[in-house]
């Protein structure tokens, strides 16, 4: 197989994988919001939100793949220079690194449900942005900048989103949960 169809099967796969990614990412953040509206969680949302997940998790690995033959196949026809001047490819790092610690410390809970999916959401729309759009003639700074500016934006919205759903909540906790409920 020549190697400008290896490149393209490789670029394919990756924004299928991403794209699969950011799918189910949106999906879990809207359905977050509706329990966060709706003020509690039944058992069935639960183990929904676990297939949800368990989704995301296999094209989190999915991702890694493509991105390691990405990778792989760039450093051998570029050698030297994609390493050195592809600040394109240290973003993309950065931001699935992200998205990678912010799912581990939202599994085991060290992360607040706030902060957890404007990262998770934020980052997808950005690791997608960064994935369909190559070359941007950009430093790896301003890129981080960028990347930061849109967290920041994103959780805003976000953040305003969570007040308009849960305005008529009496003793809101933060998390969705009211403080007199009982499960």
């Amino acid at each position: 197989m020549p190697e400008l169809e290896i490149y393209y099967l490789a670029s394919l796969f990756r924004t299928y994988t991403v794209g699969l990614c950011l799918g189910v990412s949106s999906i879990a953040m809207t359905f977050y919001f509706y329990v966060v509206a709706k003020g509690r969680t039944d058992k069935s949302q639960n183990i929904m939100m676990h297939i949800v997940y368990s989704v995301l998790r296999v094209g989190m690995v999915l991702v890694m793949v493509s991105e390691l033959t990405t990778v792989l196949y760039n450093y051998h026809i570029n050698n030297f220079i994609y390493w050195t001047d592809n600040p394109e490819l240290f973003i993309r790092l950065t931001i699935f690194a992200v998205i990678v610690c912010n799912a581990f410390a939202m599994q085991y809970r060290k992360i607040s449900m706030w902060l957890g999916p404007v990262l998770a959401g934020g980052s997808w729309y950005a690791y997608f942005f960064f994935s369909v759009w190559i070359e941007t003639e950009s430093t790896y700074l301003s890129l981080l900048f960028g990347y930061a500016l849109w967290l920041i934006v994103f959780g805003t919205c976000l953040a305003l989103f969570r007040i308009y759903l849960t305005r008529k909540q009496k003793s809101y906790l933060g998390d969705g949960a009211y403080a007199g409920a009982s499960e």
